[in-house]
């Protein structure tokens, strides 16, 4: 792969890295500063549409004002650019990714995580993670690393450990209001599972070769 080709993959999605374009992007320092500004430019757009959404009705009034001549020419056409370079942007921007997502992708771009490892007692875990309400199963689980972290904008918990098939991330998260959108995903070679209890959601990701049940399964003995 070459670095035209890294930026043309890139360019398409700066979120979702194949291992290939991972090493390549740690050879370069250029394509790194790149895709910093792709995901800069992914988040400013995403806010701007956002923070600032389409007044309601708009597609209704455009009809009737087109067909009636109640709206001023000037107007009209300014409200349907508008309209139109919202219908132009990719739909990612314009939807809040869910914080299944979220999670997923910050576990994927914190994989530093998984080499970290001076080891974290039990009682710290228990600790920490009983500020957000969650609960640390006793089990004979090496904790490796623990941190906060930031996903969707609220602060929670990320840990890892060494489990029977290598390496697994855990993230406890205050959960947004909706319900659970998914129970599993998978993103490259990233699958987690999630399940939502009272007010915070939690999750397990590995990049192993595990099937989500199993990963269910562990999760349920670290969480209880």
């Amino acid at each position: 792969m070459n670095e035209l080709e890294a930026r043309r993959l890139l360019l398409a999605d700066p979120r979702h890295l194949s291992p290939e374009l991972r090493d390549e992007i740690a050879r370069q320092p250029a394509l790194a500063e790149f895709r910093q500004e792709l995901l800069e430019l992914d988040r400013r757009a995403q806010a701007a549409l956002t923070e600032a959404p389409l007044p309601h009705g708009l597609a209704d009034r455009l009809v009737l004002g087109a067909r009636f001549g109640v709206v001023p020419k000037a107007r009209l056409a300014l409200a349907a650019a508008v309209a139109a370079a919202a219908i132009m942007i990719p739909w990612h921007f314009a939807r809040p990714a869910s914080d299944e997502v979220a999670m997923i992708e910050h576990v994927r771009d914190s994989r530093w995580e998984l080499s970290d490892n001076p080891g974290v007692p039990h009682g710290l875990v228990r600790a920490s993670l009983a500020e957000l309400g969650v609960r640390l199963a006793d089990s004979s689980y090496r904790i490796r690393h623990l941190g906060h972290c930031i996903v969707a904008g609220r602060e929670g918990r990320h840990f890892t450990i060494d489990g029977p098939q290598g390496v697994i991330s855990f993230v406890a998260l205050p959960a947004s209001t909706g319900a659970l959108d998914r129970e599993s995903m998978r993103v490259g070679d990233t699958v987690g599972v999630f399940e939502k209890r009272g007010d915070v959601l939690l999750g397990a990701f590995s990049g192993a070769a595990i099937d989500s049940a199993s990963l269910r399964t562990l999760m349920k003995g670290v969480f209880g």
